[in-house]
C-alpha cells in the first residue's frame, strides 16, 4: 500500500520530479519554455506559489507554496500535460516520469532559504552551468521581473537583492532532495563539453601536438571547471600532465 504524502503545515515544499530510469525530460530549449509555460497555468488555476525552480535535463526542482491543498492534483496536471507534449513530439508511448513526484516538507524560514539557495546551486554542482546564474533557473528572478515567481518570501530576509545574492552564492553543503546525475550521464556530459572546448569531433589531442599548444587547451578546460580527472580519463593523458596547464 502507497504511503501517504506528508501534508506541510506552512504549505511550503521542495519538489522534484525526474525521468523514468534517470532519462532526460527536456532535448532543447523549447521543451524547457513549454514546461514553464505549463508551470505558469496551472500554478495559476491551484494557487501554487513558485519560490524557486530549475529545470535540468532529466529532473526538476521546484519550491513552492500550496496555499489550497492541491499539491497532488497540481503535480498531476502539470507532469501529465507536460508528458502528453513530449511524447507527441516525440513520438514516443509510456510514462515519461518516474511514478511519484518527491516532496520534501519546509518547516523553518531557514529551511527554506536552504532550499532556495540549493535548488538555484543546482545546475552548478551537476555540472550543467559554469556559474549559478543559469537560464532554466529562477536565479535571476531577484533582479529582473519574472512573473512566474514569487520573490517577497526571500526577499524579506535580507535588506535587498544584493545580501540575498551573497547568500545564493555562497559554498555550502547543503543537502536536500538529492537527484544528481548517474556516472554515466555526467561523463557524457564532460565529454560534449571537452569537445565543445576543443573545437573537435573527439574528446582527444591529435598527434603530435605541441606540449606548448597542449598546456593552452587544457588550461581552457580547466578555465571551464572541468576537474582535472574527469580531463585525465577522458582525454587519456596523466593527471600530472593536466595539472601544469
Amino acid at each position: 500500500m502507497r504511503k501517504a504524502r506528508i501534508k506541510s503545515e506552512t504549505g511550503l515544499y521542495h519538489v522534484c520530479i525526474r525521468g523514468v530510469n534517470r532519462q532526460d525530460i527536456f532535448f532543447d530549449d523549447y521543451d524547457k519554455s513549454q514546461f514553464l509555460n505549463y508551470l505558469k497555468k496551472y500554478s495559476k488555476k491551484y494557487n501554487v506559489l513558485i519560490h524557486s525552480y530549475s529545470l535540468l535535463n532529466n529532473h526538476v526542482h521546484l519550491e513552492i507554496e500550496d496555499k489550497n491543498d492541491c499539491l497532488s492534483i497540481f503535480m498531476q496536471c502539470l507532469c501529465s500535460i507536460y508528458a502528453r507534449y513530449f511524447n507527441f513530439k516525440y513520438d514516443r508511448v509510456g510514462h515519461l516520469f518516474q511514478e511519484r513526484f518527491a516532496s520534501q516538507i519546509i518547516k523553518t524560514n531557514e529551511q527554506f532559504l536552504t532550499v532556495l539557495r540549493y535548488i538555484l546551486q543546482n545546475s552548478y554542482k551537476a555540472g550543467i552551468s559554469t556559474s549559478f546564474d543559469y537560464k532554466w533557473s529562477s536565479y535571476s528572478a531577484y533582479r529582473k521581473q519574472n512573473p512566474l515567481v514569487i520573490t517577497v518570501t526571500a526577499l524579506g530576509n535580507f535588506a535587498d537583492s544584493s545580501q540575498l545574492y551573497r547568500f545564493l552564492n555562497t559554498k555550502n553543503y547543503d543537502e536536500c532532495i538529492d537527484i544528481s546525475l548517474t556516472r554515466a550521464a555526467r561523463e557524457k556530459f564532460y565529454i560534449e563539453k571537452i569537445k565543445r572546448l576543443l573545437k573537435s569531433k573527439t574528446p582527444y589531442f591529435e598527434a603530435g601536438i605541441s606540449k606548448e599548444k597542449l598546456l593552452q587547451k587544457l588550461k581552457i578546460l580547466k578555465n571551464n571547471s572541468i576537474p582535472v580527472s574527469v580531463i585525465s580519463r577522458i582525454t587519456g593523458l596523466s593527471r600530472y600532465i593536466v595539472s601544469l596547464a
